[in-house]
């Protein structure tokens, strides 16, 4: 039989797949094995299907059966970003590995994996070698495979990697669907990163929104990535938390990790209590190694789950129950963070936002990088590696921050918004009275959304470079409000929405008014919005009666 290879080892790392090369890998793999079975999931924006490849043994190809079998499901998605190919090259190829050779047969037993090798078929198959070309010198770009790779935006022109909250883009919609459907312990998200000039193969990082109210599944989630980072290590590759220094070119200055936004898919996933796990291959190593590091971090990632499944269902497991109760008992003095950001003006006086990180006291990065001469020349690799000792910059601190309430009340039209989150509510059936705490508006501004949406270049044109700073087409408005307790009726198909429940979080970072990534923040709910008045959506303070009719 003939060997089953992925385009990029079948092209000596040349060329990487596309879309249609994904599809016929997918299908070829599951006509050779009854470990795995293909299931579409939806379609991109330019309708080619979306696919996950489930692979497990026993026949466990369903939630239900995942359950039942007590299993630990890891959904792995890749490409999410199209010009960063090797989750997608390393995902088939492993996925083969693990049931064509005796390399799953451990595994597969305490496991059922929910792989997305192509979460961005359009963006995908946009190639151009001059997509994410190496520019060390405003450090972006890539060591391309020479037949170039897709673009960083679906074909709509969405980064999928900011649209987690406002689920503009069909491709986000569908995941979210699939990720409520399986309800994964880990979840691993594929990326490239470009960016400080260090000697990793890789960094990783997971979710940062909310760190102390989620401190006990961050604990663990930070030790096991760090046991598997040492698991890796014996690869021959070294790996370290993902991150940039805080003064460009100074070594010395810190390690800075990203926003802890949860439009962001791994800060998205903390709020809803699950082990989450960010992957950036480091852009300046050639391509084979970026497949090789990524693949030997995922089958590090899969052992190591296998090897203690126990502990990760118990982990998620108590950390959704958590969750739930803060919804049935509201404690006033449990505080969830729902703004980041610093606010400031620009010199045209427009309002715009830093979400600056902390270091702890104690926390220190040992980064391995260059000499100072290299870092400063932006010359890779260089000359000699040194490790740096420097404050770690990751932890974040709320400029704003609420209770959890029993539930919120909020207009009959979120009502698909709130279904594409899995968030459950209630349609009062008649008209109702309810002692709230409402948002008056003082003042709306709004503000622009860089990197979350692009006017998409002609096929065969390469996308603008982030460092030619693409002309924003998304923007956000900021509302500055003041509480107000009142009693007052609410009429018949306002919505009801419960904060005990597994998204129970979640739904309050969306329904706040002051959110720094809500459905205000997202201008779903411009038209409801008059300075001086009430904010649309209000807060239940105490238990209510459930309403009768459900959806």
């Amino acid at each position: 039989m003939t060997e089953l290879l992925t385009r990029a080892e079948a092209s000596k790392y040349k060329q990487t797949s596309l879309h249609s090369d994904v599809l016929a890998f997918v299908d070829e793999l599951c006509r050779r094995t009854k470990l795995a079975r293909r299931v579409d999931f939806g379609k991109s924006g330019e309708g080619q299907p979306l696919v996950a490849l489930i692979v497990s043994d026993r026949g466990c190809f369903t939630p239900e059966l995942a359950r039942k079998q007590k299993k630990v499901v890891v959904m792995v998605e890749a490409n999410i970003h199209a010009g960063e190919v090797e989750g997608k090259e390393a995902l088939l190829a492993l996925a083969r590995d693990l049931t064509l050779t005796k390399l799953g047969k451990s595994l597969l037993d305490k496991l059922c994996l929910v792989l997305v090798p192509n979460f961005n078929p359009d963006g995908n198959d946009r190639i151009s070698p001059n997509n994410r070309k190496l520019n060390l010198q405003d450090l972006e770009g890539q060591v391309n495979p020479e037949g170039g790779v897709g673009m960083r935006y679906t074909g709509e022109g969405w980064n999928l990697n900011r649209d987690n909250m406002k689920q503009e883009a069909p491709e986000t919609r569908a995941l979210a669907k699939l990720h409520q459907t399986w309800w994964p312990h880990v979840f691993i998200d594929c990326h490239t990163t470009d960016g400080s000039i260090h000697a990793c193969d890789l960094t990783y990082d997971t979710s940062h929104s909310n760190e102390p109210l989620f401190a006990q599944l961050r604990a663990y989630n930070r030790t096991m990535l760090e046991r598997v980072a040492k698991a890796v290590k014996k690869h021959g590759f070294d790996s370290f938390w993902y991150g940039n220094y805080k003064e460009e070119g100074n070594p010395t200055s810190g390690w800075h990790t990203y926003p802890a936004l949860p439009r962001f898919g791994s800060h998205y996933r903390g709020l809803l209590g699950r082990i989450d796990v960010l992957l950036e291959t480091y852009s300046y190593i050639d391509f084979p190694r970026r497949c090789a590091v990524m693949r030997a971090w995922l089958l590090e990632l899969l052992r190591d789950a296998a090897k203690h499944a126990k502990a990760y269902r118990a982990v998620t497991e108590a950390e959704e129950e958590r969750i739930i109760a803060r919804g049935e008992s509201p404690d006033v003095q449990q505080l969830v963070g729902i703004n980041y950001g610093v606010a400031t003006r620009d010199d045209k006086g427009a309002l715009t936002f830093e979400y600056p990180a902390h270091a702890m006291p104690g926390d220190i990065a040992a980064v391995l990088s260059y000499d100072e001469a290299s870092i400063a020349a932006r010359r890779y690799p260089g000359k000699r590696k040194r490790t740096y000792r420097m404050p770690h910059y990751r932890t974040f601190v709320p400029t704003q921050s609420v209770s959890t309430p029993a539930g919120y009340l909020a207009p009959a039209e979120l009502a698909s918004r709130l279904e594409g989150h899995g968030i459950r509510f209630e349609r009062l059936p008649t008209s109702q009275r309810f002692t709230v705490d409402s948002y008056r508006v003082a003042r709306r501004e709004e503000t622009f959304s860089p990197d979350v949406a692009t006017n998409v270049p002609p096929l065969g044109e390469a996308e603008v470079p982030q460092s030619q700073k693409p002309k924003p087409t998304r923007f956000e408005t900021v509302l500055t409000v003041s509480p107000e307790r009142s009693t007052r009726e609410f009429p018949e198909g306002t919505l009801y929405v419960p904060t005990a429940q597994r998204a129970g979080t979640l739904a309050v970072y969306l329904l706040e008014p002051h959110s720094d990534d809500g459905f205000c923040r997202w201008q779903f709910l411009d038209k409801h919005i008059t300075v001086g008045e009430f904010f649309p959506v209000h807060r239940v303070m105490q238990p209510a009666a459930a309403p009768r009719k459900a959806e």
